[in-house]
């Protein structure tokens, strides 16, 4: 199902007032079980982000990389990553006893990825290509990451209605299933 250009733009602007750490926005997205599944459109959104940042990424690689496995190797990952985490939710919602939660939480988090993806997409081009030095470009990105960090813990914290600690974890195993997954992909080309 492909939402309506309505509740896009609703979702995004519901995410990026969550970044404001204002959870009122929450009640914007739709927690069914239809909404759920609409939100991963979220992923076509992104798509065009995550390319660019890929295509940097490829271009400044140090050593030549076959382009036709580096794109099948982080297509895999992308995928793998948008279902992952949130098919690894429902188990860790039950857990916290949050199920009745669950599907408004993983609205907010699969929309607010396109918040994290239009933060992160300028600063990855700027230190990818060298146009800032990396003693100003690694301090950059450094701010860029804790600020998604804080961001996602927060719409765990709100979304989930859950304790800050209980945010820390999810959040800290969101960042584990991402390297792994990010780890796994690049020792595939």
């Amino acid at each position: 199902m492909i939402p309506s250009l309505r509740e896009i733009v609703l979702s995004v602007y519901a995410a990026a007032r969550l970044a404001r750490f204002d959870a009122q926005p929450l009640a914007y997205f739709d927690a069914s079980p239809a909404g759920v599944f609409r939100s991963f459109f979220a992923a076509v959104v992104v798509a065009p982000f995550y390319a660019l940042t890929l295509a940097t990424r490829f271009t400044a690689a140090a050593d030549p990389v076959d382009p036709m496995r580096f794109a099948l190797a982080e297509g895999i990952a992308y995928v793998l990553s948008w279902v992952a985490f949130p098919l690894m939710m429902v188990d860790i919602a039950q857990a916290v006893d949050r199920p009745g939660r669950l599907y408004l939480y993983i609205c907010a988090y699969n929309w607010s990825l396109v918040v994290q993806n239009a933060l992160i997409l300028p600063v990855a081009v700027l230190v990818t290509t060298g146009i800032i030095p990396p003693d100003i470009g690694q301090p950059l990105w450094l701010t860029a990451i804790a600020a998604i960090t804080v961001y996602i813990w927060f719409i765990a914290r709100s979304a989930l209605e859950i304790s800050s600690l209980m945010a820390v974890g999810i959040v800290v195993l969101d960042i584990i299933v991402s390297l792994i997954i990010s780890a796994i992909a690049g020792r595939l080309y």
